[in-house]
């Protein structure tokens, strides 16, 4: 999948720099890719990650003594649970590297939870590698998504075909769409989540050849920062969760002036 790609291309580049940050939130459906970024992160190896080392093997079987991984059962990530990551991240590497943490189904933190964990993920240990996975953003607190860098994820698992941002790219060209139903505005919302984000990973990534060809997004990029666009990307998700109720018109009115400036006019 060419945005896993883009996405892996864009650690690589973080981890030659050495400008992986401590503290994310992953937002989709599907992480494995975020075991890839732990693997990229403990692997010895100069080019991406070898899959064979007792590093990578053990981050697949999900036993590396540097990673604590949660997968709730329940409805609900405790506060106990909480303060077990934060003694983890607390104790030294034992192989001398990055100690990570992935808590999948972030948004089933309670808030007392949450509450615990600000702190952490505001000034996390020197070293650490926290990725909170989460289908709903929503669902964790303001001042969480606040400490975190955001990587928007495919919700569904699919190739990126560029068919399908037909209508995207005449909406970031400025020209006049519209929708019959709610269902393919909210596909069109998605889209657009989609097509930002790899345009941002692309871009990161030194990725040019990928950038020109998702036609209108270079446009945008280049009349926004990027922190301007993950607070679009942020708004377009608060938009895609509303979508079974939403009013059209309304809603592309607001993307629209989200956009103010940007489009190729």
């Amino acid at each position: 999948m060419q945005q896993a790609k883009d996405l892996f291309n864009y650690f690589h580049s973080l981890k030659k720099h050495s400008s992986i940050g401590s503290s994310y939130i992953f937002v989709g459906e599907y992480f494995s890719s975020v075991f890839e970024i732990v693997k990229l992160i403990n692997c010895q190896a100069k080019e991406g990650f070898c899959g064979s080392c007792w590093d990578c093997q053990a981050v697949d079987r999900k036993s590396h003594p540097d990673l604590f991984t949660i997968e709730p059962e329940g409805l609900t990530i405790k506060i106990e649970t909480v303060r077990e990551v934060i003694r983890f991240l607390s104790l030294k590497s034992f192989r001398l590297g990055r100690k990570s943490v992935v808590i999948q189904q972030a948004q089933n933190l309670t808030l007392q939870a949450q509450n615990a964990f600000l702190k952490t993920l505001e000034e996390p240990p020197k070293n650490s590698f926290i990725a909170l996975c989460t289908s709903k953003l929503e669902g964790l607190l303001p001042t969480i998504n606040s400490r975190c860098r955001k990587i928007f994820l495919p919700f569904q698992e699919e190739s990126l075909d560029l068919s399908l941002f037909k209508p995207v790219t005449a909406f970031l060209s400025g020209q006049d769409i519209s929708f019959k139903d709610r269902k393919e505005f909210s596909s069109f919302v998605w889209n657009l989540i989609r097509f930002l984000h790899q345009g941002l990973l692309a871009k990161a990534s030194g990725q040019n050849n990928q950038l020109s060809n998702l036609q209108g997004c270079a446009i945008i990029l280049k009349n926004h920062t990027g922190s301007e666009i993950q607070s679009i990307l942020e708004e377009l998700l608060k938009i895609y969760a509303a979508g079974s109720s939403i009013n059209i018109n309304l809603a592309l009115n607001l993307i629209r002036m989200n956009f103010q400036g940007g489009f190729n006019r």
